[in-house]
């Protein structure tokens, strides 16, 4: 009889061990629903589908945490932290879960296990999603191999089986610094002996939801020096090659919002320090953001955004022209199965008969109702995507030095969101015709994809000028 009790009790010993030991496997953990459960496969994915912003290894990653949350008590039905990749960085990673049949908050931090990162909590698999939501973050130096990267989803779980895709934001900024000099100093030597980039924000709230400067705001200056010097090239026609890898200096920071569109002591600047024929000179100036979507944000660097900054050099007395394009680090926001299709958006010439648009020329000064107007005429479109729901489109425009987006209701519409109603874009000359005539290609992107807003007609032409089904040529000639 002892004998009998004690094999059972060691049968039951046994059953606890592998009951434990199964609860601490959480790769495809049991939740605590047991009854209608489902199976939730999701992937993090860090690239766009379009790497052409991508910079060394700021497009993936080498740890992640990940958590599930049950949308209505908070509950975790799974965490996991995975503390190194090896051999190599990923730039997507998949899961497959058990979880019950409710809507799932997924969270993600990727690059969270890094020396140069301190947390006010410390990563664990316990965190609450309050906890991770309300997490701050700080460090002292940045590289492409350690961008800090946040990711949340709701997902309904209204089936047997759920696929979902979790977008990761980055929640830097980089600035990509590109120096030139312009026509009139052909003959001029100008050399570049360092780029310094003030006020880079070294502390952030790690919730990408969190717009606001946490307190108080850690930030250094920092610089790339160019031993010997850079000779500076003339500003080229052809953007083709303005590509991250040329850029002569990259910068990343956290987000720093200068509130009230008004310049403070936090705001970001450049700082250029050059030989004119061997005569030393300083510049400064304002990273000024001509595309944000929301007005108070002109001095702002906002995260998971790419700043293009042409810097060009025109003469030794205070004549640094600076030109910023803000690109978002554009990612796949959608599900699967949610891509764009032609059939979601059109390009029109504004109110069907817009002269800019259907001959892509534009001037400046123009004539109108035979008045000479000293401003520049516009190429005018109207544009709408309608599907999928939430999804973001981009303006860009190969010669942002010579041409601008126009403003309409006091913002540079440049980008947008996926919605029933047109928006207006306008393209115009920044500068008076100079008698050399210049062009510039724009484009519309969406998930970092380019829309075919300039195809073939059934009579074999375009409605609009260019040579391909994406770019529409823009030239600016001389009024008569």
């Amino acid at each position: 009889m002892k004998l009998k009790l004690k094999y059972r009790f060691c049968l039951q010993l046994f059953a606890m061990a592998l009951l434990l030991y199964s609860c601490s496997e959480n790769e495809t953990p049991i939740s605590d629903t047991t009854d209608n459960q489902a199976r939730l496969n999701f992937l993090i994915k860090t690239a766009p589908t379009n790497k052409a912003l991508i910079h060394g290894d700021d497009g993936s990653f080498s740890s992640l945490a990940l958590y599930i949350f049950n949308k209505a008590d908070q509950h975790c039905e799974y965490s996991e932290l995975i503390p190194e990749f090896t051999p190599q960085r990923l730039e997507e990673f998949s899961r497959s879960v058990n979880v019950s049949p409710q809507t799932k908050v997924i969270y993600a931090i990727a690059n969270y296990n890094d020396p140069d990162k301190t947390f006010s909590v410390p990563v664990s698999p316990d965190l609450t999603l309050q906890q991770l939501e309300s997490l701050t973050v700080s460090g002292n130096a940045f590289t492409d191999s350690n961008i800090l990267m946040v990711g949340k989803k709701e997902v309904a779980i209204n089936s047997e089986y759920v696929v979902a895709e979790v977008p990761m934001e980055r929640l830097v900024a980089r600035l990509d610094i590109y120096m030139f000099k312009n026509q009139g100093l052909e003959s001029s030597s100008v050399v570049v002996n360092s780029i310094e980039f003030v006020n880079q924000i070294l502390n952030t709230n790690s919730s990408p939801e969190v717009t606001s400067m946490p307190t108080p705001i850690s930030k250094k200056n920092v610089s790339e020096v160019f031993l010997g010097g850079t000779t500076l090239q003339l500003m080229p026609s052809d953007l083709s090659e303005i590509v991250p890898e040329n850029a002569h200096a990259s910068f990343y920071t956290y987000r720093n919002i200068v509130p009230d569109a008004t310049p403070d002591a936090n705001t970001p600047y450049i700082r250029i320090k050059a030989l004119f024929n061997g005569i030393s000179y300083t510049y400064r100036g304002y990273l000024t953001d001509q595309g944000q979507t929301t007005h108070k944000y002109k001095y702002s660097l906002l995260h998971n955004t790419v700043y293009r900054v042409m810097a060009m050099l025109d003469h030794p007395d205070n004549q640094l022209i600076i030109k910023t394009t803000p690109y978002p680090w554009e990612l796949t926001s959608s599900e699967i199965g949610q891509e764009i299709t032609e059939d979601d958006y059109q390009l029109q010439p504004y109110n069907g008969d817009d002269a800019g648009a259907t001959t892509g020329i534009v001037q400046f000064p123009y004539i109108a109702n035979g008045e000479a107007h000293n401003e520049t005429s516009y190429a005018n479109y109207s544009f709408s995507l309608t599907a999928p729901a939430g999804a973001i489109w981009t303006a860009t425009l190969t010669n942002g030095l010579d041409f601008t987006f126009g403003m309409n209701g006091g913002l540079n519409v440049s980008k947008g969101i996926a919605r029933d109603e047109a928006y207006t874009i306008q393209v115009g000359a920044t500068k008076r015709w100079s008698g050399n005539p210049k062009s510039t290609y724009f484009y519309i992107t969406a998930g970092g994809v380019k829309l075919k807003i300039n195809p073939k007609q059934s009579d074999g032409n375009r409605q609009f000028p260019g040579d391909n089904d994406t770019d529409i040529l823009i030239r600016q000639t001389e009024y008569k």
